[in-house]
């Protein structure tokens, strides 16, 4: 992977950033709390190398979302056991219809992926010029999640960029979920984001 510039984080940092804000206001509405967000962070590094972290992660459920349109990605997002769990028994009291359903955890999982993922995706294409969109979410169940599962995805994403955002949503009464997401980004992105200029120093 070529040499990532000071100037790309910032800019990676602002975008995703500004991505995560309007994923907590999302996540206000929808859950009917204060949400907040806290501990926010972004690693670089080369897909297969951040990819291992999911491995490491207890009982991960992953959500894949392709990112489409003038460059292309995917995006990673991965809870715990223990936030899957927490973030569904949460929505779940604001999304009652959903009770009798025994997919509800997959549903609120992508809804939530939904907010996120979009948000990013989003500021990404302002910021960036770019006509890009992201696709429906495809849930990895915990089982599925294995080693093997994982060295087919590392054996896919070889070569490529990736950066490895995290934050604390934080609810009300300190309770907070930390799941995060890894991005796989294309050459394009690469390419964008390392000459593109901050907007506020423009």
């Amino acid at each position: 992977m070529e040499k990532i510039s000071k100037e790309l984080k910032a800019v990676a940092h602002e975008i995703f950033l500004k991505g995560y804000e309007k994923a907590s206001q999302s996540f206000s509405s929808l859950s009917g709390e204060q949400v907040k967000i806290k501990n926010f962070e972004l690693f670089f590094g080369e897909a297969p190398d951040l990819l291992q972290k999911i491995i490491k992660t207890k009982n991960p459920s992953v959500l894949i979302t392709d990112i489409i349109g003038e460059a292309k990605g995917k995006s990673y997002l991965v809870f715990s056991e223990k936030d899957a769990k927490a973030v569904s028994d949460i929505l779940i009291q604001k999304l009652k219809s959903l009770e009798s359903n025994p997919d509800f955890v997959e549903i609120i999982l992508k809804e939530v992926d939904n907010m996120v993922s979009a948000a990013v995706i989003t500021e990404f294409s302002n910021q960036l010029e770019l006509k890009i969109y992201g696709d429906v979410p495809k849930m990895i169940y915990p089982e599925d999640a294995n080693k093997q599962w994982l060295a087919n995805e590392i054996e896919d994403n070889e070569n490529m960029f990736a950066i490895l955002s995290s934050a604390n949503f934080a609810f009300e009464d300190n309770f907070k979920i930390c799941p995060y997401f890894i991005w796989i980004l294309n050459k394009e992105f690469y390419n964008v984001l390392n000459h593109k200029k901050l907007s506020h120093a423009n």
